[in-house]
């Protein structure tokens, strides 16, 4: 279980001055050090308006982060932490609009992960963020016959926001996990 405390974080190794880019160094369980960055760049999706993307983990030979890496961390904790105190620092120095920072649960395992990071912490965050639970759609017509498709004539997914359910069930995860500051 990932607890969440932002009292116990790994200090910054690069910060960029929009607050889009970081990196840190966390200790693996074999000792091994390595680097992580922390990439906040905004959702291509123009049905999540005003939606950042979080991404995290080591890079790869291309320089893009590796997000489907296992890494063993001594301290997951300590990692995560990390990560979503970045991200709150992120929205709280761009208030201007009422910005979000979503994290995609790519797999099944990992947005198991955030799933039960979120609800195992949600009182806790409470007093800083809100989470909401992203799920997708297809529209079905008025004609019940056909689907809503876009310009390519493929199914036109869009975005579902809801309120975050603590009860929801381990087979009926969330797609991607929003949050924003709890003003």
């Amino acid at each position: 279980m990932i607890r969440i405390n932002f009292n116990d974080i790994y200090e910054p190794d690069f910060i960029s001055n929009n607050l889009q880019n970081f990196t840190f160094r966390s200790e693996l369980k074999n000792n091994i050090k390595i680097e992580l960055k922390v990439i906040i760049s905004e959702h291509p999706d123009k049905y999540l308006p005003n939606v950042f993307n979080l991404a995290f983990g080591p890079l790869n030979e291309k320089g893009d982060i590796n997000d489907d890496v296992k890494l063993k961390h001594k301290n997951v904790n300590k990692v995560f932490s990390t990560v979503l105190l970045f991200a709150i620092t992120f929205l709280a120095e761009n208030t201007t609009k009422s910005y979000s920072i979503g994290i995609d649960g790519s797999n099944e395992i990992r947005a198991y992960l955030y799933h039960r990071m979120f609800r195992f912490n949600s009182q806790q965050l409470s007093d800083s963020i809100i989470i909401v639970g992203v799920d997708w759609y297809v529209k079905l017509l008025r004609n019940q016959s056909d689907i809503e498709r876009d310009d390519k004539g493929f199914p036109l997914f869009k975005p579902r926001p809801e309120p975050f359910d603590l009860d929801r069930k381990a087979n009926d995860l969330y797609r991607y996990y929003l949050f924003a500051l709890n003003t």
